[in-house]
């Protein structure tokens, strides 16, 4: 049985740590698509700088509340409307005809999006990784892959919009939600 629960652990750490991946990306990738958003949507780069601190200052003030909301829903469906309410803001990102719906897509839906995630993230693992061993070396794959978000936001958020366009950026994020999300069908987060 405690070979069982270990196994389930270790299949939630990948959806876990790709969730902290996408938090910390979205952190960090706009700052390289600003001169593109300002003249596709016909704004200024002040304008695309607010959308970037209005997403910080939401995703920062809700935290602590999001964690709240964490005790009172539960781990997993705290996570779950997380990841939906951050893939909804990245598909509103991704096709907004103006600053506004940039605005309403990744400020406030993908900083909701992020507060709902991050507290589950490590609360789930705290509870799947029971000992000191395993529980060391959860927390350092999701750490370094909030790292990796962070140093890979303008590199890949780069290598998108140069290649494809910023739009296309913002698909990405939608895409790794996606993916992220095919975790609730694991038995071992449905009982937390």
């Amino acid at each position: 049985m405690a070979g069982t629960a270990a196994a389930g652990a270790r299949r939630v750490l990948a959806p876990l740590a790709l969730a902290q991946f996408i938090c910390s990306f979205a952190g960090s990738n706009m700052n390289v698509m600003i001169n593109d958003i300002s003249e596709d949507l016909d704004t200024t780069v002040q304008g695309v700088q607010t959308a970037i601190t209005i997403f910080l200052l939401v995703m920062a003030a809700l935290m602590i509340p999001g964690g709240k909301l964490t005790d009172k829903w539960g781990r997993k469906r705290c996570l779950l409307a997380g990841l939906v309410v951050y893939g909804v803001g990245a598909v509103l990102s991704a096709v907004a005809p103006g600053l506004g719906l940039l605005i309403l897509g990744n400020s406030i839906l993908e900083g909701v999006g992020t507060a709902l995630l991050i507290p589950p993230v490590y609360i789930l693992t705290t509870l799947l990784f029971t000992d000191t061993a395993s529980r060391a070396r959860a927390f350092g794959a999701i750490m370094a892959m909030g790292g990796v978000g962070a140093a890979a936001g303008p590199l890949i958020g780069g290598l998108i919009t140069s290649a494809i366009s910023w739009r296309a950026a913002f698909v990405f994020q939608a895409l790794v939600i996606v993916v992220t999300e095919d975790f609730k069908s694991s038995e071992t987060v449905v009982t937390l």
